[in-house]
This record gives structure tokens, C-alpha cells and sequence, in this order.
């Protein structure tokens, strides 16, 4: 094969100004004292400060903080500290509030002198107006479909029992089936208002101190119907002290809700399904097991993913909303979940939470 032509390393000054300025992020470089030795078009567009303008200025003249505070990421950066992603306002040149995405970082030299700063930063109006537009859609979905919904689910449930008249049996049939999917609607919508509302923040955890073995214990109990009708023995398995955390107390029974329930579900009869849960000191392990036929490999990767059901889901009935609302619960209390499966084998879910209130 014969030599290729290389380019040179990209370190012409004339290219790094190209990169800064076709950036489609606000892109500030300061010096050592916080003045602006570099400003490309995105941040002009953002700041509504021309690159002339900008030049020398203190950075704080060009992007300021919509409240002044002493922790501000703006003057974090004009002392050359390191800024992670951080959602701010700022005012611009017209004194228009704008949400930014905001970050920083120091350029030091070899001697481990500082150098300047690198600010780089995006406009979030467009996604909050987004988010806006969502939280409005809840507020419909909620008020347009799910009252209705139980509207007339209410009125089947009448008709049922008779209130308008006798029925024969071929019509109360009719009726079953009707109120059966009326119900499977009004879950999914519920369902799905749970989710939405937890990742747009509208529904946020109420934490309290509860005992931990007492409230896997309840929700045990409620689920036993639906085991003994599958022959499937519950099992817990329980630290001996008493552990107690701080979470929401509902959010915490929907998820051993929806995970035992899962498990009850997807496993053959006369199997066992296993809560143990484990005191790991400044976190309490939550492992729910089952004697079930497995996850596929496929499937594990999009396993909490809103609206996915993987093959394995069989004839069961359900939206692909539960799990997904399951991981939204544990992250907005600050745990973690995941899940160990083989194949014939069942699987395992685990999830943490920690002792004390993540909010």
C-alpha cells in the first residue's frame, strides 16, 4: 500500500478559532482575571453582547446572574475553579431572564499556573418551554381522559348491579368485559400520570421515618391472594434489628408493589418468590427473587424503558409503565436498581435506598 498524506496536528490557531466559532454552545474564554479574552457567536446570540463588545470585560458584565449569590458558578469560574453541568439564570444585555446549562473548567500550563478559564454554556428556553407544554398536557390528560373514564366505569358498575333494570346473562357478560377493560384503562392511565408527574417533578417524594421489615411485611400480606392463587410461596427474609429509612411511604409500597407483584406473575406455579432485604449501613439492599423463566439477554438493556415490554412478557397483561415508573421512584429517593437474570434460571431485582432523605 502506498503512504497517505497526514494532516498535522490541530493545534493551528486559525483552526481552534474555527472549532469556537462554529460551536453551537455559548463558548467564553477568560483570563486569569476573569475578563473576556474570547467570545464566540453562540454566546453573543445568548448574551445579546457583541464579540467586540465582550472583549475585556469582566465575564460577570457580560453573563450576570440573575440573583446574586456567593456560591454562583459564574464566579466560581472567574476564580478558576472547575464548573459541572449547573442550571442557572441570567439576565441578558435586554435584562431578559435566560435559563442556562452552564460549565468550567481552568487552563493551566505544565508549571501549574492558571492560565484563563473555558466557559461553556447552552440556552435552555427552548426545553423549558417544552417542559411547560408537558406539564399543561398532564394537566388535560388527567382532567379530559381520566374523568370520563371512570365516569363510565362507575355507570357499568350500576348497570351490573342491577340499578337500571334486570339483565340476562348474555348482557352481564357484555358488562364484565366491558368494566374488566374500562378498569385496565383507567390503570394505564394512572400509570402513566404517576410517571409523568415524577419525571416532570410535579409529584415529588414526601419522606418519613418508616420501619422497614413492618412495611415489606403489609405489602406481603397484600399480595398473598395473588400467590396462593398460583400456589407461589412468599417469602421474607429480614434483617434481625429493627432497620428504618427515610422515603415516601406509598412511593416506597408501589415499588415492592410492582416488583413482588412482577415476580408473582411471570413465575410457573408451586415456585417461591423471595424480598430479602440487607442493612448496608448508609444504605438499605432491597433483592426481590424469582423461580421464573428468565429475561432474554435482548431485553435486559431496555428493560426500564417506558413502554417497552420484552419478549419474554408472554400472554400477561400490561403497558410497559411499571418499571419504568419503579426506576423514577428509587432515583428521585437517591437509590439505584438493577436486575441479574439468567435465562431458565429467573431473575433478581435489587434496588438501594438510602437511610437517610436524598431531597
Amino acid at each position: 500500500m502506498g503512504n497517505k498524506a497526514t494532516a498535522g496536528p490541530l493545534k493551528s490557531p486559525v483552526l481552534i478559532r474555527k472549532i469556537i466559532e462554529k460551536a453551537p454552545a455559548g463558548v467564553i474564554i477568560l483570563d486569569s482575571a476573569g475578563k473576556v479574552l474570547d467570545f464566540n457567536p453562540a454566546a453573543a446570540a445568548i448574551s445579546g453582547y457583541r464579540r467586540e463588545e465582550a472583549l475585556d470585560r469582566p465575564v460577570l458584565e457580560v453573563l450576570s446572574c440573575e440573583v446574586d449569590r456567593e456560591d454562583s458558578p459564574i464566579k466560581a469560574a472567574m476564580e478558576g475553579q472547575e464548573v459541572e453541568s449547573q442550571e442557572i439564570m441570567v439576565l441578558n444585555r435586554q435584562g431578559q431572564s435566560v435559563p442556562l446549562m452552564f460549565s468550567a473548567f481552568p487552563l493551566i500550563n505544565e508549571e501549574e499556573v492558571l492560565l484563563g478559564e473555558v466557559i461553556i454554556f447552552r440556552d435552555l428556553s427552548t426545553i423549558k418551554r417544552l417542559e411547560n407544554e408537558r406539564r399543561h398536557l398532564v394537566h388535560m390528560f388527567a382532567h379530559d381522559l381520566k374523568t370520563p373514564v371512570v365516569g363510565v366505569g362507575g355507570l357499568v358498575r350500576r348497570l351490573r348491579q342491577g340499578k337500571a333494570g334486570p339483565l340476562l346473562e348474555p348482557q352481564l357478560a357484555y358488562l364484565e368485559t366491558i368494566g374488566q377493560e374500562m378498569e385496565n384503562l383507567e390503570k394505564l392511565i394512572n400509570n402513566f400520570l404517576e410517571f409523568i408527574r415524577l419525571d416532570l417533578h410535579i409529584l415529588t417524594p414526601l419522606p418519613s421515618a418508616l420501619q422497614v421489615d413492618k412495611e415489606c411485611q403489609e405489602v406481603m400480606t397484600l399480595l398473598s391472594p395473588l400467590a396462593e392463587a398460583k400456589s407461589i410461596d412468599l417469602q421474607g427474609d429480614y434483617p434481625q434489628e429493627v432497620v428504618v429509612l427515610q422515603a415516601d411511604p406509598l412511593l416506597f409500597r408501589r415499588v415492592l408493589e410492582n416488583l413482588i407483584g412482577n415476580a408473582v406473575k411471570y413465575s410457573p406455579p408451586q415456585t417461591t418468590v423471595i424480598l430479602k432485604v440487607q442493612d448496608k449501613g448508609e444504605e438499605v439492599l432491597f433483592a426481590v427473587k424469582d423461580q421464573g423463566s428468565g429475561i432474554l439477554p435482548a431485553d435486559l438493556p431496555h428493560l426500564f424503558e417506558i413502554y417497552y415490554r420484552g419478549a419474554e412478557a408472554g400472554k400477561e397483561r400490561g403497558f410497559g409503565l411499571g418499571l419504568a415508573t419503579v426506576k423514577r421512584i428509587i432515583e428521585v429517593h437517591g437509590g439505584r436498581l438493577w436486575v441479574e437474570s439468567q435465562t431458565g434460571k429467573g431473575s433478581t431485582f435489587y434496588f438501594t435506598l438510602p437511610r437517610e432523605s436524598a431531597s
